[in-house]
């Protein structure tokens, strides 16, 4: 019995691991394409056409800043839950921004990571991987500990209970 909770921990610990990595590593990632050329995120923001014209030059500042700050939150800091549930506000709000640019006919290049990302079916491709990933970031959000990434020394076990207290 005792086995089996200690190897479930390790597992969620593993998992947890991973997506911190896998996330914040690519919220990073993200964020640094677009600081690096932020009229091409403009002009991709502009295209979908969502955001009235005076505001997208705003947005194309904040958000790849939004995007260094949780992507470092995930990696770098103790505060899991809340950096997920961060990650998870973004993923919904490019879900939906996907979501009305499929609706409307526009096969448009997301901006997602600073390159073009140009096809056929692209922004189809953006809107399934985005769910994917909210999916995964809802496992880290509701599973996910207070802990820093490389604190290793609980292993994810729950503790035994210490005599007279």
């Amino acid at each position: 019995m005792e086995r089996s909770r200690s190897w479930t921990g390790l597992a969620g610990l593993c998992i947890e691991t991973a997506l911190r990595l896998g996330l914040g590593g690519m919220f990073l990632y993200s964020a640094w394409g677009k600081i690096h050329d932020p009229w091409m995120f403009q002009t991709a923001v502009d295209n979908y056409r969502f955001l009235p014209a005076c505001t997208t030059a705003v947005f194309a500042v904040a958000m790849p800043m939004a995007e260094l700050l949780v992507g470092a939150m995930l990696v770098f800091t103790k505060w899991t839950r809340e950096a997920a549930f961060a990650t998870a506000v973004m993923l919904m709000m490019f879900i939906v921004a996907l979501l009305q640019a499929q609706v409307r006919g526009l096969d448009i290049s997301c901006g997602c990571f600073g390159e073009s990302e140009e096809g056929p079916g692209s922004t189809l491709y953006a809107l399934v991987r985005d769910v994917l990933l909210l999916a995964l970031t809802a496992w880290l959000m509701f599973n996910g500990k207070r802990r820093w990434l490389v604190d290793f020394r609980s292993g994810g076990a729950s503790k035994p209970p210490r005599d007279g207290v």
